[in-house]
């Protein structure tokens, strides 16, 4: 199994915070969304953006991944393990790509502001929406309707 390393991906150390990689994550999607870079192997420079990002964020999914990563770099022999990972790393590769298509037809601007809706707690709102946006729009609509 190649295990890449979504660390140098993002350009962050593996110390970083989850603000860090956030910030990174922002950045980086700016430079390799389909809106702003049409070259070659951006998309699938975008795509591994989405999956790194999908890894580093979530707690559990990047304590496994570290030890992943920690043993895929000291060439540890764990046949049994290995193969686990493996399996749950081909998971969340899936799952990445699914976000991945999904953050590449949303306009960029569109894109960065769901995350910064992501940033406040405000999710929720987007939960069931074939468009990311149309949640924050009837969200809105519903609180404009009580005034």
């Amino acid at each position: 199994m190649e295990l890449i390393n979504y660390y140098d991906i993002l350009k962050v150390e593996k110390s970083a915070d989850l603000d860090t990689i956030k910030k990174a994550f922002r950045n980086e999607i700016a430079l390799y969304h389909p809106d702003k870079n049409k070259s070659e192997g951006a998309k699938e420079h975008f795509i591994l953006l989405v999956e790194g990002f999908d890894i580093l964020s979530n707690p559990e999914k990047r304590k496994a991944y570290d030890a992943m990563l920690g043993t895929s770099a000291t060439n540890k022999p764990v046949v049994i393990e290995a193969k686990k990972q493996e399996q749950q790393y081909t998971e969340w590769k899936k799952e990445a790509k699914k976000k991945s298509d999904t953050f590449r037809l949303t306009d960029l601007s569109d894109l960065i502001l769901l995350d910064l809706f992501f940033d406040v707690g405000l999710s929720s709102l987007f939960s069931g929406s074939e468009n990311l946006i149309d949640g924050l729009g009837d969200s809105l609509g519903d609180i404009f309707d009580i005034f």
